[in-house]
């Protein structure tokens, strides 16, 4: 009877066991699937320019971008940013890049708009993620007696990292290289952010 009791029970036990095994795995899986999923990120940005006008600008803004996902690995980004900073700027096409005697104080301004694809692998708490974007970035350069703006093709590569807060909130941190212009008119600059993910 014991015996019999005992092999009654068993059935019982694995049953609850992988039950529970079973839980685990679809918290895991749902964890995952979060951090991995459709998102709009807003955030802080830092970007070193090198100008048309051959100088070379420390600039700061924002950057707001949303992604959709449509494959377990890879969505689909679309990217804003906006970036502003004052520069000494040659003050006319005559003077030459670092000049002293015709600089003027200036502002530079400068809007990238980009759309591209994202590749990323999530873990429960970290998303690590390559993208490559392709869009149109305008600057402008103003100031006494200067008035300059250039619109451009740009294409963006960029690494980053989301890390989960709570279930639907995440933070970000990320740096793209970014070449601004075609063949002899091209420039690099590098952009970094930070900030929140909204996860849904």
């Amino acid at each position: 009877m014991h015996g019999n009791g005992r092999w009654r029970l068993c059935p019982r036990i694995l049953c609850r066991v992988a039950v529970f095994a079973v839980a685990l795995a679809v918290a895991g899986t749902a964890t995952a699937q979060n951090i991995g999923s459709s998102n709009f990120f807003a955030g802080y940005s830092f970007l070193g320019a090198n100008l048309f006008s051959g100088e070379h600008a420390t600039l700061n803004g924002w950057e707001v971008s949303g992604e959709k996902k449509y494959l377990p690995y890879f969505g689909i980004v679309g990217d804003v940013s906006g970036l502003y900073g004052s520069k000494n700027l040659p003050g006319s096409s005559v003077c030459a890049p670092g000049s002293a005697g015709c600089l003027v104080n200036g502002s530079v301004s400068e809007y990238i708009f980009d759309v591209g694809i994202r590749g990323s692998y999530a873990t429960r708490t970290l998303r690590p993620f390559g993208e490559a974007l392709f869009g149109e970035a305008h600057t402008s350069e103003s100031g006494s007696g200067l008035s300059r703006s250039n619109n451009g093709f740009d294409a963006m590569l960029g690494l980053g990292m989301d890390c989960l807060i709570t279930r639907l909130l995440g933070c970000r941190v990320d740096v793209d290289y970014i070449v601004t212009g075609l063949f002899l008119a091209r420039h690099n600059s590098i952009r970094a952010s930070t900030g929140l993910v909204l996860r849904f």
